[in-house]
Order: C-alpha cells, then structure tokens, then sequence
C-alpha cells in the first residue's frame, strides 16, 4: 500500500475526495457505499477514487468501500464523536512521562531542554485525552441507556463504562503520584513553563475527577432504574402468559386490582357550553335580560390609555467615556516567579508604564495573593511593616 509523503500530499488527496469522505462518515454505521456509487460522487473519475484506495484512506472489500479505521478514529476525535474510550494512550502516556523524567534526571545538561519540553507536552497530553474521555464517557452513558432498546445490553454497556470510569480514575491517581512523588526532578528542573503546565493540569485533572465521580452516579442511578423497569417487563410478560393460558382470572386478583383503579383520574373534566340561538334573541322576550347583562359587563371594560413618555433629556445622548485601569495579573506572577523577592517587595518596586498609587499596588498585591495561592509559598511566622503596613511574606513555591 503507497503511503503519503507529506502533509502537503496528504490534504491534497483528502480536499479532491473531500466530498465522497463526508458522505462515507455520515454513512458509517449503517451502510457500505458500492464502488460505483463512490465513483458518481467523484463526478466518474476514477483517477480521484483509485489514490484514495491506494493510499488506505479508503478501504475496499469486493465492491464495497469504508473509511479505513485509523482515519475514521480521526475524523471522531476530532469531531469528538467517537464511542470508544481511549484510555490505553493516558496509560500510554503515564509510562512516556515516567521515562521522561528519569531521562531527564541522568540527560547532560545540553539534552535536558529536549526533555523538559517533551515533559511539558505529555502532561498536556494526559490532561487533553482525560478530559476528551471524561466528555466522551458522559455522552456515551446518556446515549446508551435513551437509545438502546435491549435491557441486557444496556446493563452490560454501562457496567463496562462503570468499569472504564474508575480505570480513568486510576490514571489520574497515577499522575498526580508523578508530580508529588518526584521531588528531585521537580526542584531541579521546574522553570516558569513547567510551573505553569503543572498548574493547569492540576486543574484539569481535578475537574475532570469530578466529572467522573458525577458519571459514576448517574451510572448507578441508570442500572437501579434498568433494574426496576427489567421487573415491571417480567411481570407484564407474566401476567401475559397467564392471559394466554385462561390463568389469568384464576390465579391472581386482577379483577379486584382493576376495579379499585380510576382509569381516567387524569383525564380533564369536560366543560359543555350552551350556546344562545339566534331565533331565541330575536324572538323570545326572556332574551331582552340576557342581552341587557351583556351590555352591563360591557359598560364596566374601561380603556386604558397608553402614556407617552417625557421627551428624553439631552444629557442623556452624550457620549462619554469610562477608562477603567487593568492590569495584566497573569504577565505580572510569571515574572514574580522567576525572580526571588517576596511578593510584596516585588509588587511595590514593580515598574508600571503608568503611575500606580500605594492603594493599587496594595490591592493588587492582594488579588495576586488570593487568586495564585497555589503558586505561592507562605510564611506565616514572619511579617515586615512598611508604611504604616503589615504584610505576610510571600514568596514563589
């Protein structure tokens, strides 16, 4: 089988059967599309069909063609719309993170750069597919227990993703012993990249770890209610059994069941109006009240008038302008943790391009306190006034 030679090529080909691929993905789980309903779609050429089949892109099973599997996975991931769990790649990636650091840790110093930047992409990976399979994970639970019309199958399916939910779980365990159980690597190697992407897969995995904990309820709550509907359905079909066999009447109490049952309690109460014929109204002098009290409720309707407002005042159209001053907390804790000030110190001597009073850089130096505490080591025991001012010292973790 040929294979592409590069990026380039490869677009190329998926844009000239951009159109037959979107229609074999749509069609993916139902039918198979014949070789010369593919070919009409590419307008008869076979000269656009033949490269796709040649290349894998397309796979070909006597007249039938499908997506090949490896780039029908793409086209779900991508589109997040695949079934499967993929948690052999987190496994896969928690072994290359381990082999990372421990080649980092004995690397020379002109290699260690190489494998701190790789370290740096396997935590976003194992972050990004947890996530993606946390997604896929809750999408596949609901779908499985609305759409799939067989009780057993149901149950087996949500048990295997009970079963994936808590491997899932593992894989976060596992990765959050990486980061705490590595201490050498970590004081030796952890630069403000580093520091940043462990920060935001910390935040990740926790959020995801929440997410499974939420899927692995909503599990338990579908296997109960599969449970109790897989009861009800055993009952009907005995009760259906016994009909069939002229049992029914003999060997249960449906009879006093059925007659103790209001049917139709939740039927609406019906409501008849009687209408007034016209030959009465025209005709019958017992109408001359009817109308008369029709012509009462008339007179007591009363009209409200609509107010129109004041004109608007003049100084309301003006245009004006608020300039409210911001400042850019994240650009300010990544240079405050690659230095080693304390924190306070670093805020009051920072050089803004604008002039700054004491209140700002006070208040900033609290924001920065209380949204990055994670990042930041604390010394409780020791405080410094300045300026009439008592502060905690506050330096980078």
């Amino acid at each position: 089988m040929a294979t592409f030679k590069s990026i380039k090529e490869l677009t190329r080909w998926l844009n000239v059967g951009a159109k037959l691929l979107n229609d074999m993905f749509l069609k993916r789980k139902t039918i198979a599309i014949k070789y010369d309903d593919a070919l009409e779609t590419l307008d008869g050429d076979e000269n656009k069909l033949n490269p796709l089949i040649n290349f894998g892109v397309i796979a070909q099973t006597g007249d039938s063609l499908e997506l090949d599997d490896t780039y029908q996975r793409f086209f779900e991931d991508v589109l997040v719309v695949n079934e499967e769990i993929n948690i052999a790649s987190v496994q896969m990636y928690v072994k290359k993170l381990k082999l990372s650091i421990d080649s980092y840790l004995v690397a020379e110093s002109n290699r260690k750069l190489q494998f701190l930047k790789e370290i740096r992409h396997t935590f976003k990976s194992i972050e990004n597919t947890t996530r993606r399979n946390v997604v896929d994970l809750k999408r596949n639970v609901d779908d499985t227990y609305k759409q799939e019309p067989n009780f057993k199958i149901k149950e087996l399916r949500l048990k295997d993703f009970d079963g994936k939910s808590k491997h899932i779980q593992e894989l976060i365990r596992q990765t959050e012993q990486i980061i705490e159980g590595q201490p050498i690597f970590f004081s030796t190697a952890m630069d403000i990249g580093l520091k940043q992407t462990i920060a935001e897969v910390r935040d990740g995995l926790r959020e995801s770890a929440h997410g499974l904990i939420a899927i692995s309820a909503q599990i338990i709550d579908y296997l109960n209610r599969i449970e109790y509907q897989s009861r009800v359905v055993k009952k009907v079909r005995q009760l259906k059994y016994m009909k069939d066999q002229f049992m029914l009447e003999a060997n249960s109490n449906v009879k006093d069941v059925l007659s103790a049952t209001n049917d139709v309690w939740m039927e609406p109460q019906p409501r008849y109006v009687t209408r007034v014929s016209l030959d009465f109204l025209r005709n019958d002098d017992n109408a001359l009240e009817i109308l008369n009290n029709i012509r009462q409720r008339l007179k007591k309707k009363t009209t409200v008038k609509s107010r129109l407002a004041e004109q608007i005042d003049a100084r309301y159209l003006e245009e004006t302008q608020d300039v409210i001053r911001v400042f850019n907390h994240q650009e300010i804790i990544n240079g405050f943790l690659a230095q080693s000030a304390d924190l306070f110190y670093y805020i009051w001597n920072y050089q803004f391009e604008n002039e700054t009073s004491q209140e700002q850089r006070l208040v900033l130096f609290l924001q920065l306190a209380s949204q990055y505490n994670e990042n930041l080591q604390y010394l409780t025991d020791t405080k410094i006034i300045n300026d009439s001012i008592e502060y905690p010292i506050i330096y980078p973790k």
